[in-house]
């Protein structure tokens, strides 16, 4: 039975794209009958929910206001797919969710897949020995970080940095680049920031490998503010309004391209936990033996 699920928006709401995105992303793998409903025209609406928007609304009871992370939002949605197999009433009004980054932790589902994938990789590995364990290594990790693969030129940009110089794509030809496009008003994007900044740490010493974190906000201001007490370990730059993002595909922030040689190779959509072993892995195998 599909889990009813309602957003709350109006035009004016720069949180409601990114809830809405996640709803969505969610909504390719659990079976939802979501809808949005502006409460610009509706009166009593936006007495209700005027000063929360977003609101989002799990079968009929409100779940989540202003920013709502992936991972809470998965637990809500199982919660009410129990309640609905035992037939039993929920609370009335659900427990709001506070935003607390956390690691993406695939579905059990995918997780189970996956566990195949390594044990089987693990006899591939051992029959080819040590060379072609190190390709079967950054293959499985592939799977495990759901790399969608590509092989084409990716395109190419000269964008401010935030110290106000100018960066183009072409300056880092030779390296593997990891090009993530993010924006301080998305949810999932500030969920992956530090595990991101943690994997740029872990790879500071290694010149062959850049990271460049593409920020998608209109104007400097909100990105020097979220930097402002932590500097990045990485390179920032702005793409005001998601210009060059959009060109490349992007539509779910965050969304993460690998480049190698001047080639894309590799499109991951939505935050990743960078911590996770096959994270580094999938970068070591393509620094040393290029594409996956």
């Amino acid at each position: 039975m599909a889990i009813s699920v309602t957003v709350y928006t109006r035009p004016d709401c720069k949180l409601c794209k990114p809830v809405i995105e996640t709803v969505e992303r969610v909504g390719e793998e659990i079976d939802l009958d979501f809808e949005t409903v502006d409460i610009s025209d509706d009166a009593e609406l936006t007495r209700k929910y005027g000063n929360e928007i977003p609101v989002v609304a799990i079968e009929g009871r409100k779940a989540f206001k202003g920013r709502m992370t992936e991972q809470a939002f998965r637990k809500r949605l199982e919660k009410a797919s129990k309640s609905q197999t035992r037939g039993a009433d929920a609370p009335s009004v659900e427990a709001l969710e506070n935003l607390e980054p956390r690691p993406w932790i695939p579905a059990r589902a995918v997780s189970a897949f996956l566990a195949v994938v390594v044990f089987g990789a693990f006899g591939y590995q051992v029959a080819e020995g040590m060379s072609d364990v190190r390709v079967g290594r950054g293959r499985v990790a592939a799977e495990l970080l759901d790399i969608k693969k590509k092989n084409e030129a990716p395109i190419p940009f000269t964008l401010e940095t935030l110290d106000g110089s100018k960066r183009s794509l072409s300056d880092y030809a030779g390296k593997v680049v990891f090009l993530n496009y993010w924006a301080t008003w998305c949810p999932p994007c500030i969920e992956e920031m530090p595990s991101m900044r943690r994997l740029a740490q872990r790879f500071a010493n290694d010149d062959r490998f850049v990271m460049l974190a593409v920020s998608t906000d209109e104007e400097w201001a909100p990105v020097r503010e979220f930097f402002a007490k932590e500097p990045a370990p990485f390179q920032v730059l702005l793409d005001p309004s998601g210009k060059i993002a959009t060109q490349y595909g992007t539509t779910k922030f965050p969304e993460t391209y690998i480049i190698v040689d001047g080639r894309l190779i590799g499109h991951i959509i939505g935050p990743r936990d960078w911590d996770e072993w096959f994270a580094e892995g999938y970068l070591q195998a393509v620094l040393q033996n290029g594409p996956i």
